[in-house]
């Protein structure tokens, strides 16, 4: 089959939000009706979400590759490339080609980005989409918080500059949450969290499930993230508990992205969405729609 957008994305994880994004685009491309796909090297499912797998030569699809990519290695002859987090920071290129789109997920890293291309990105090139699972991640006022944990993930560095004071007692929320059902169930156990990773999605995921939140500065100052200045912090939508479940769900961003494409190469027209979109592709190929696993 020939998909309108391949992916290209390491093996599914739920420990990493930036291969969550690249999964969760697919998911939304198809419930709006645009054909994508998820090539990966390990094929691993998703939960239930709308995700096939493509292999083999990407022909004429547009291949979407994360900023930990480098270079073109399926050959693809229209390259989209989403900054998950800043170019060359965790990997790939530190520069983008003219001959690529670049889109941002986070609009705060648009000036960032642009150092990149030869022309600044606008707003038009901001790709987002909620990452934060209601079915896992949610307030539960009836469980006791019990428990204080640390997180570390990409502050390592500071972790070994400012150590926790010795005495307390911390779990380490890595040990704790080998799934996100885990996750879910420790953040909402957990009565601080102290974060030395300031950019990071589960800082929202411990908010939305009460945890009183401390993030360590370049300085050694611990403090709330949720009403400072610092550079490398993640962006607090407005009502961020009320409206997670929604963004999560929501997939109408993605024909802004479709509109925003269609300004560089044709994108075919949406095709019946969601269960309607699932349900036509079930009976046109029923053989190869069984293998996918959908």
């Amino acid at each position: 089959m020939n998909y309108t957008f391949v992916i290209l994305a390491p093996p599914y994880t739920s420990k990493s939000s930036g291969v969550r994004a690249l999964y969760r685009l697919c998911h939304h491309l198809n419930e709006s009706g645009y054909s994508a796909a998820i090539r990966a090297e390990r094929e691993e499912r998703a939960s239930d979400w709308n995700v096939p797998f493509h292999r083999g030569a990407v022909g004429d699809s547009i291949v979407i590759y994360p900023e930990i990519v480098s270079g073109n290695p399926l050959q693809a002859g229209k390259v989209v490339r989403w900054a998950l987090n800043d170019p060359g920071l965790l990997a790939g290129d530190t520069t983008y080609p003219d001959e690529e789109m670049v889109f941002v997920y986070d609009p705060q890293k648009l000036e960032t980005v642009s150092r990149a291309v030869s022309k600044p990105l606008g707003p038009k090139r901001v790709l987002w989409t909620g990452l934060v699972d209601p079915d896992v991640i949610y307030p539960d006022a009836s469980v006791p918080k019990t428990i204080d944990c640390s997180f570390t993930h990409k502050g390592r560095a500071l972790r070994e500059r400012f150590p926790l004071p010795p005495g307390l007692v911390i779990e380490a929320l890595e040990d704790r949450t080998p799934d996100m059902a885990a996750l879910g169930d420790t953040l909402r156990r957990t009565r601080t969290l102290y974060s030395y990773d300031h950019y990071s999605n589960v800082l929202r995921e411990a908010a939305i499930s009460g945890c009183d939140i401390r993030v360590i500065s370049e300085e050694g100052v611990w403090h709330d993230p949720r009403g400072c200045s610092c550079q490398k912090n993640i962006l607090w939508q407005d009502k961020l508990v009320e409206n997670y479940a929604h963004k999560f769900r929501d997939s109408s961003f993605t024909h802004d992205f479709v509109r925003e494409v269609r300004t560089r190469w044709p994108v075919p027209n949406a095709r019946p969405s969601g269960k309607k979109n699932r349900s036509f592709w079930r009976a046109l190929w029923p053989r190869r729609w069984n293998q996918s696993g959908n």
